[in-house]
């Protein structure tokens, strides 16, 4: 990963889009980490005036807001005026950029619009729609708070409290999404605030990021400064959020089923009750029951959501019905080995996923239209490649659109050309491709043989042995085409 990261930033500061595409759409590379230096893959490309990679890298998902460090910087640190006039006029969010960041998106949707809230708090007569498992996840005074003089409350007026709601707002946020905005002549309140909720990492977040900026605007020869918002955000390291909601995700598993942690007597002896904020059942094997979050389940999947509409848990004894007042729902197409990792995914966004599952959980996944855990069967896939199995995986990823998956399959067949090549399974791959190709002529090109060519020419070329070997490769493919009776 830290080498794709150092590739991309090389790559941008070199202007070679074709290198940054392929990092980013094939490999995933997250574009938003920061170097050593706190740069950004946008500052670099801003920085050496590529107008194109700035473009491209602002369209998938690249931040760079107005009145902030971040995008000051940019602007300040651009080389030409073109650069600085996109900067300056992109303010786009597009379909892309919430398909890289599922995860991201989520949180937001569920903190901004409050679906499934079980409890709204009042600050300034503005009202918050929240959730008391995010909150008691978060922060060890929510969680006290929500056991005790807020226990049962569905509203909570604090007209009396020293805050304003434009610091509530921003506290929450973060306990939501690890990240927010705050007004810079506002961030004694905030502080104030996260100092009273027990969050110590916030306030160093925000004195950290508050002297980045000072020493920022002292560095510049104009004393003006167009900042007027601090965005925080998560350092690369930080994984807070993910451990706080996968630690909601082991309370909702029974206990039988729940794993050990070293040293302990009980299982999570040391860890708060989270599961007594559920709000939903769910029954696997018809005889675990998962204490879950319609917050989490319901809103990641539309499929979970649909169950819970449409009263599925009317299908229960009434005895079962009467004994608790969550909804009860019986899944019984997932077994207990596959509802594990999906539960945990669908809290925290990751998941292990063993060998001996991956084919039956990546099928789910398609189904519950969960694109991050497919990718993430896709990872499992691709530890376990290899000549037995690549033509096999390979069928798999384009039956799934694993479109990373896919590129390692082709990655992997050009490195074992030679043994490839002898499949009859690889031939009939190849023969099938070509006839996919509606009304081929005999020079028409096919799929599989242009992937390998492409990744041939433009990233197996470094130096002149290299050129060589591919030279070798790609004389092996029309050699291998015309002994099968196909040329391209």
């Amino acid at each position: 990963m830290a080498s794709d990261r150092n590739d991309l930033i090389q790559s941008v500061r070199c202007g070679d889009l074709v290198r940054v595409r392929y990092l980013v759409e094939q490999k995933e590379v997250e574009l938003n980490f920061r170097d050593k230096w706190d740069s950004t893959p946008l500052y670099y490309s801003c920085l050496c005036g590529h107008l194109e990679i700035t473009q491209y890298l602002l369209d998938n998902g690249a931040r760079c807001e107005a009145n902030t460090f971040d995008g000051e910087r940019c602007r300040y640190g651009a080389l030409t005026d073109s650069i600085r006039t996109l900067l300056r006029n992109y303010n786009v969010l597009t379909t892309r950029i919430v398909k890289r960041n599922t995860y991201d998106e989520f949180l937001r949707k569920l903190f901004e619009q409050g679906l499934y809230s079980d409890i709204t708090f009042v600050v300034d007569e503005r009202k918050f729609p929240l959730h008391r498992c995010v909150l008691a996840a978060r922060s060890s005074f929510f969680h006290e708070a929500l056991e005790n003089r807020w226990h049962g409350k569905r509203l909570v007026n604090l007209t009396k409290a020293k805050f304003n709601a434009e610091s509530f707002e921003a506290v929450v946020r973060y306990l939501y999404t690890n990240c927010c905005e705050i007004k810079l002549d506002n961030i004694d309140s905030v502080k104030a605030l996260a100092r009273s909720c027990r969050l110590p990492q916030l306030i160093e977040l925000i004195e950290r990021k508050k002297y980045a900026i000072d020493e920022w605007q002292a560095s510049k020869t104009s004393s003006s400064s167009n900042i007027y918002r601090l965005v925080l955000e998560p350092d690369e390291d930080d994984d807070s959020i993910r451990s706080d909601f996968c630690m909601l995700a082991e309370q909702a598993i029974p206990l039988e089923l729940r794993q050990w942690i070293a040293g302990s007597e009980m299982p999570f002896i040391d860890q708060p009750h989270l599961d007594i904020f559920s709000d939903l059942v769910f029954i696997i094997d018809e005889c675990y029951y998962f204490h879950v979050h319609r917050a989490f389940m319901c809103t990641r999947t539309e499929y979970f959501s649909a169950l819970v509409k449409d009263h599925f848990n009317e299908m229960l004894p009434n005895t079962i019905q009467q004994s608790t007042e969550k909804s009860i729902v019986v899944l019984k197409h997932i077994r207990k080995e596959h509802f594990l990792p999906l539960l945990h995914y669908i809290y925290s966004d990751e998941c292990e996923i063993s060998s001996d599952c991956v084919d039956d959980l990546l099928v789910i996944a398609d189904e519950l239209l969960l694109p991050g855990l497919k990718r993430l069967c896709g990872n499992t896939y691709l530890k376990m490649l290899s000549i037995n199995t690549i033509m096999t995986t390979i069928r798999l990823a384009r039956l799934f659109d694993l479109i990373k998956l896919e590129h390692q399959c082709i990655r992997f067949i050009s490195d074992h050309l030679e043994e490839v090549l002898e499949q009859e399974e690889f031939k009939n791959f190849v023969l099938e491709d070509a006839a996919s190709v509606v009304d081929r002529q005999e020079k028409d090109s096919i799929p599989i043989i242009d992937d390998l060519k492409f990744y041939l020419a433009e990233f197996s070329t470094a130096n002149a042995s290299d050129m060589d070997e591919t030279s070798e490769k790609i004389k092996l493919l029309d050699d291998f085409l015309e002994d099968i009776g196909l040329n391209v």
